[in-house]
């Protein structure tokens, strides 16, 4: 039973990082706002007007807030054109005080444990607090990959979706069969709760200029404990900085520790 409640938990934190960075999507397609925009919206059919309103997330800073049954909760905010983010993730489910904070400037990515996981990762030993990997050296795969054409992995969420509809004018539900999207078909606990993890619902809403606002997995089926995964997207085109960690704080993230970050 604990092994499943493992496998569950390990599911659901793959899902949140895969959610959660759907902030940084890089935008393509047309501009509109207001009525005009709801309107040609109204047109698409759902999947259509889902993917558009998540690529919008390309055009503009914004803060993002997710929460996992109140064992994993995320904050942060990044800038997808200026190519930089700063995300905070705590996970008291794995020991109180467990966290990850996470930095990108441009091809820089900056990673820093505490809790349990500094403890077991020797965090701290040097008296340097920050590991740094290159992002070009992230597998396309990993959830904390940031490429150019695809960095939130949008595309892989997109590809999982099995049925979708409209709630409305503005929002959205639909199942997603985690099985078949390269972001969560590599992990083992997903693997282990078999056809469980073929039809997972979610819900999402756009705003009024046709943004993506909220997005939520319900993983209730999943096991107990995993509950839902509620993700919102806000201040929009508000300015955001996220510099370097001191030089003196940083150190290379030893290679033995690479498939923490391509996992």
């Amino acid at each position: 039973m604990r092994n499943r409640r493992l496998a569950v938990a390990g599911v659901a934190l793959v899902a949140a990082l895969g959610l959660t960075a759907c902030g940084t999507t890089t935008a393509t397609g047309g501009n509109g706002t207001g009525a005009a925009a709801q309107q040609a919206a109204g047109k698409l059919d759902p999947a259509a007007d889902l993917s558009a309103a998540t690529k919008k997330l390309g055009e503009q800073s914004m803060k993002i807030d997710s929460d996992m049954a109140g064992a994993i909760t995320m904050s942060g905010v990044a800038d997808p054109k200026a190519g930089v983010a700063k995300i905070t993730m705590k996970m008291d489910l794995l020991g109180k005080g467990t966290s990850i904070e996470t930095r990108k400037v441009g091809n820089d990515l900056y990673m820093k444990f505490d809790g349990s996981m500094g403890a077991a990762l020797g965090r701290g030993a040097n008296g340097k607090k920050w590991m740094h990997i290159d992002a070009a050296k992230v597998a396309e795969g990993s959830n904390f990959n940031l490429s150019p054409d695809d960095p939130a992995g949008t595309k892989m969420l997109l590809s999982a979706i099995t049925g979708v509809e409209r709630v409305g004018d503005k929002g959205f539900k639909g199942t997603l069969d985690l099985t078949k999207s390269p972001r969560f078909n590599k992990n083992k606990g997903l693997q282990a709760l078999g056809d469980k993890a073929t039809a997972v619902p979610f819900t999402a809403a756009k705003d009024d200029e046709g943004r993506l606002v909220e997005l939520t997995l319900d993983m209730s089926s999943l096991g107990a404990g995993a509950g839902k995964i509620a993700t919102t997207y806000s201040d929009f085109g508000t300015p955001v900085s996220v510099q370097a960690p001191p030089a003196s704080e940083v150190q290379e993230m030893p290679s033995q520790f690479s498939g923490l970050v391509n996992a």
